[in-house]
Formats: structure tokens, sequence, C-alpha cells
């Protein structure tokens, strides 16, 4: 069953849709959308296929949605699972379940609890992570904090920040091993770190914490250890080095 009009689209049940322009977009079955949506607002409680572009103000899945182009919200909340082929664009966004992204990610502020995948490069003002995830580029951002989980493995491939915290989740009880939080290079004004392997760190102010495996930290202001940790070589930049 399917009612269209020339504000509102909602699903339920399984139909098919050719896409448009609407106010509401309400699926609670299973729909395949040949086209494109553009919608104030866009919720999803099942499965949802876009074969082109979703873009809309606010967005909140609660399924399962894959688009084929790409999506674009000021405001998201994906408790689901989203498979996005093109670029994301999410200003504000909260993430339970989990993001794949085949390209590029963009936003402002992005807070992760369940898991973030992206195939391209990411760049955001702030990213609260306590999640899992997975950036196969750049990870570009004003602020990253990171607490890291007992059963997650997580791997970004570059990092580029004002300020970047990676952190173990502490707990009363004894913990089980922890997967290490992977990168090839970290750079930041002002890095924090625990449990990370990477092959350099470079940064104005970096402390190297309990776990960490760096092979080379270059550092042009201060630099402190604490814990177990190993580090190859650690190397103090003149100011206009770093």
């Amino acid at each position: 069953m399917i009612h269209e009009s020339k504000q509102n689209l909602k699903v339920m049940g399984e139909t098919q849709s050719n896409g448009g322009i609407f106010d509401k977009v309400s699926i609670m079955g299973e729909c395949s959308v040949t086209g494109s949506i553009e919608a104030s607002t866009c919720k999803v409680m099942g499965e949802c296929s876009v074969s082109e572009d979703l873009s809309c103000d606010y967005f909140r899945n609660m399924g399962e949605v894959s688009i084929g182009g790409r999506l674009a919200a000021a405001e998201s909340r994906l408790i689901g699972e989203t498979h996005v082929k093109g670029d994301c664009a999410l200003q504000q966004a909260s993430i339970y379940g989990e993001l794949f992204a085949a390209r590029n990610l963009t936003g402002e502020e992005m807070k992760v609890r369940g898991a973030l995948h992206v195939a391209g490069n990411v760049s955001l003002e702030t990213l609260d992570m306590q999640g899992g995830i997975n950036v196969e580029g750049l990870l570009n951002c004003d602020a990253i904090d990171i607490v890291l989980k007992f059963n997650t493995q997580n791997y970004v491939k570059e990092i580029g920040a004002g300020r970047v915290s990676v952190k173990r989740r502490r707990t009363l009880f004894s913990a089980p091993p922890m997967h290490m939080f992977r990168a090839e290079t970290i750079e930041g004004d002002h890095v924090f770190l625990e449990y990370t392997e990477a092959k350099v760190v470079r940064g104005i102010d970096v402390e190297i914490g309990e776990g960490c495996k760096i092979d080379r930290v270059e550092y042009s202001g201060s630099y402190k250890t604490s814990g177990k940790f190993t580090v190859g070589q650690a190397v103090r930049l003149k100011a206009d080095e770093n």
C-alpha cells in the first residue's frame, strides 16, 4: 500500500516508487525507489533502496537503507544499517548502527556509538568516537576523541587534526585483551595516544601512553610518555619543520 501526494510519501508493506520531492517520507515496510528522493524528513523502519540520491533535512534510519548515489542530510540519526555508494554530506550525525560509505564523507559534528566504514576520505569539525572505525583514506578533523572498546578493531590510514585523543575505555572490572587502534600516520597540534600502533606520529605536543607501538615520533613542542609503550625513535623538530 502506498500513499503519494505532492507533500508526503508514506509506504506500508512492499512497494516501488519513482521518487521525487516530498515534505515527509515514511517507510515502514520494504520500498524500492527508482530515482532520487528530496524531502524535509525521511524516516525508515524497514528496508529501502534508492537508486540515485537521497537528500533531506532530517534522516532517521532504524532499518536497512542502500543508496546508489549521494546521501545529504542536515541532521541524521542512523540506528540501522546504511550503505551509500556515493559521497556522504552529513552536517550533524549520530551513528548507533553502521554506516558504509563507498566514497568520501564530509560534515560538521559526528558521534559514533556503532561503526563507521569509509572507503575514501573523511572531513569533519569534530568526531566523538566510541565504536568502531575504518577509514581507508585521510581522516581530517579539528578535534578527534576516540575511546577504544575491547571488542572492536579500528584502522585509519592517515589522521590530520588540531587535537587527537585515543584512549582506552575505563572499566571497574578486569579488562579483556585490547584491540589496538592502527594508523599509518597521525599528525596533529596536540596528540595523546593509548593502545595505538602507528608508523609516524607528528605534532607540536605529543604524549605517548600505555600500550602504544610507534615507529617514529616527531615533535616541536613537548614530548611526554607514560605506562608501558614502545617508540622506535623520537625526534625533536624545529618549529618551521613541523
